[in-house]
């Protein structure tokens, strides 16, 4: 009886994967290679953009507190201006005095034939002519 020692014998299925394997072991070289290359690049624009955001976010809240403290000043502003004393100082300064009561009229005003009521029909009675009573001007 002969005997072969196969470690020593080569098949065709040896000499076949050879090739596959150092082709796997290239394309895993390479994708390591790769995570290795971009994946610094990827942090590095993630930081970039947070930064970016982050000052976009600071200059948005200067914006709104300026905006706050411009509403604050006007809230102000319209408290002082529609103040009645301010208002009975102007009149009194122009000659007008609070009105007696036979002084007071009330004018009711008729609905219109287009709905409206109040207000708009007053106005639109007064400029547009619809009213033949002269109205209160």
């Amino acid at each position: 009886m002969i005997k072969t020692n196969k470690s020593n014998v080569k098949t065709d299925n040896d000499s076949a994967a050879q090739p596959v394997v150092r082709f796997r072991s290239v394309l895993i070289g390479i994708c390591v290679l790769a995570v290795c290359m971009v994946g610094p690049l990827v942090l590095v624009w993630t930081q970039s953009y947070i930064n970016q955001v982050s000052l976009r976010i600071e200059s948005k809240s200067e914006a709104l507190a300026a905006v706050n403290s411009e509403i604050t000043a006007l809230g102000l502003e319209c408290g002082r201006l529609s103040s009645t004393a301010r208002i009975e100082r102007m009149a009194r300064s122009r000659g007008l005095e609070y009105p007696v009561s036979g002084q007071i009229e009330v004018w009711e005003v008729p609905m219109s034939r287009s709905g409206e009521v109040g207000l708009f029909a007053y106005l639109r009675q007064t400029f547009l002519g619809g009213d033949k009573s002269g109205g209160p001007l």
